[in-house]
């Protein structure tokens, strides 16, 4: 009963956590009001130093979007592609919600001496959350190793060992059940929390400006 109060508790926590990233659900719907007005902008503003490095993110990352839009008629497997990953946005809340709740409820359950069965069923979840988001990033922001802007580079490849980090975490639970009771395991989630919003501030950069979380 008592580790039943801790997921409630963490569970909890998780809905205060997608509530702040919520904006995401809003990612496709502004995304071209959001290009034309920081274009516009840019463009009537005084240049600043980083202004182009993150306006080139931006403009790379609505013009993959977008492409197509106005070209030539896309083939089906084109069309299915680009839809497949437009749910990049849609997927990282799984890794969001599931790794913080995972991380909670193994530090309350271990100093209680419980057990962490459904715990490690979380943390399976969301590593194989983890993996799709990246895959589904890697789909919507194109095959390429390189980015024209920093910002987005720096998107792809935090996001590329976050999956490589959270499967490996995810797999080690799956393998030896005995490994989610560890404080290896706490210190690994807790690195995987550190890296998601590392992350979630890259990612809210690529569409929305450097300066969105400016007080």
């Amino acid at each position: 009963m008592v580790l039943i109060r801790s997921l409630w508790l963490a569970l909890l926590l998780a809905v205060g956590v997608l509530g702040v990233g919520g904006g995401a659900n809003a990612h496709e719907n502004h995304q071209k009001a959001r290009a034309v007005g920081a274009r516009q902008a840019v463009r009537s503003a005084a240049p600043e130093a980083a202004a182009p490095a993150v306006q080139g993110d931006m403009d790379e990352h609505m013009g993959r979007m977008q492409a197509g839009d106005d070209g030539p008629p896309k083939s089906f497997m084109q069309r299915a592609m680009s839809w497949i990953g437009r749910m990049h946005p849609f997927a990282v809340h799984f890794p969001i919600a599931l790794f913080p709740v995972a991380f909670i409820a193994l530090i309350l359950a271990r100093k209680r001496g419980e057990t962490v069965e459904l715990i490690r069923a979380l943390i399976i979840v969301a590593g194989a959350g983890s993996v799709l988001a990246a895959g589904l990033g890697w789909v919507n922001g194109g095959l390429t190793f390189t980015d024209t802007g920093t910002v987005l580079q720096l998107h792809r490849w935090l996001g590329t060992l976050l999956a490589l980090v959270g499967g490996a975490v995810a797999w080690w639970a799956l393998r030896r059940r005995a490994s989610v009771n560890s404080r290896a395991m706490v210190y690994s989630l807790g690195l995987i929390i550190v890296m998601l919003l590392v992350q979630g501030f890259l990612g809210a950069s690529v569409t929305h400006g450097m300066e969105h979380m400016m007080f």
